[in-house]
Formats: structure tokens, sequence, C-alpha cells
């Protein structure tokens, strides 16, 4: 149900901007005047209808938002950093290659309890990667940026327990689909 809302939305919309479409098409068959002030209420009506209907669309898509409603502090934090072609999520920092390693080798998964509020702080050691989470259904559930030189933040609370994916959207190099790391909501 909470798919259905936009979708429905978008439909309604795609259709009148058909229909604006064919009506301008139809009338411009016919050689005539234009008259300003009837093309200016129409350009006026069409603003304020667009300006409505984007209205209307914020007004059912933002409450949705993964994001918090206020600066709530996060229950815990993950690191997760990019390298090619894997990612290493840790609840300790990750500041070097042989901790990248350790990590990604040796290190324990990650294991979050249901409800928490979960921050990941996401950066890349080499190039541009698309970190996406996937619950356990295979569903993307969010999505952040890894870039060098920069941390971006995600936060998420789980309720659904399981194995989480961490997988790479955005080309790397040949190695690509097989980027991946996980953790655990227990």
């Amino acid at each position: 149900m909470d798919r259905v809302t936009p979708v429905l939305l978008l439909e309604v919309a795609s259709a009148g901007i058909v229909l604006v479409f064919a009506y301008v098409a139809l009338r411009s068959r016919r050689a005539g005047a234009v008259v300003p002030s009837r093309a200016r209420r129409l350009q006026v009506g069409l603003l304020v209808g667009l300006l409505g209907f984007a209205g209307l669309l914020l007004a059912f898509t933002f409450p949705r938002a993964p994001y918090p409603r206020r600066a709530e502090r996060p229950d815990r934090v993950v690191f997760v950093v990019g390298k090619q072609f894997s990612f290493a999520v840790s609840e300790r920092p990750i500041t070097n290659d042989s901790e990248w390693q350790e990590a990604v080798a040796f290190g324990e998964p990650v294991t979050l309890a249901p409800g928490e509020l979960v921050e990941f702080r996401v950066t890349s050691f080499d190039v541009n990667h698309g970190l996406s989470l996937y619950d356990p259904d295979h569903v993307l559930i969010g999505q952040v940026q890894a870039m060098p030189g920069y941390v971006n933040r995600l936060r998420f609370r789980f309720t659904k327990p399981g194995r989480y994916e961490v997988l790479c959207l955005e080309y790397c190099g040949h190695g690509h689909p097989r980027m991946r790391g996980y953790f655990f909501v227990k």
C-alpha cells in the first residue's frame, strides 16, 4: 500500500501531461491569432497546477523518507569502507589498508539489534562505489555513495531480523559484480 500512492500519482501526472500535449497538438492545426490575455491565464493556470501537483507529491512521499525526524544520536555506529572489490563492515573505524584487510578477512560480522538507530559511516579507499543495503528478502532499502576522502552518513532503523547484504551499485571495475559485504540483525 505504501508504494501504490506515489505510483498512482505519477501515472495521473503522466496522463495529464499527455492530455495537455494532445490538446496543444490539436489546437495548433488551426490558424488563428494568439490572444495574450488568454495565453497568460493558461500559463498561470498550468504553473499553479504543476506546483499543486508537486506539493501533493511531496506531501505523500516526504513522510516516508528513511531519515530521522529530529537530531537523534544513533544507538550504534557502523563503519563501511569500500575498496575494489569488497566492502569492510566493522564496528571499529577503518583507517588504513591493513585494517581494511583484517576487517574483510578476519573480522567478526556486525550484529545489530532490531529497533536500533544505526548510522553507517561510509567511505572508500580507491574509487567511487555505490553502497546499497538489501534486506533479507533482497529488497533495496537504502543507498549512499562511498567516495574516497569523504565520509557519507546513512541512518536506518532495522525492524526485520536476518542477514542484510551490502552491494555496490556503481560500476567500479571488472570485479564489481562480486563486491559485497554483509551484517546481521538479531
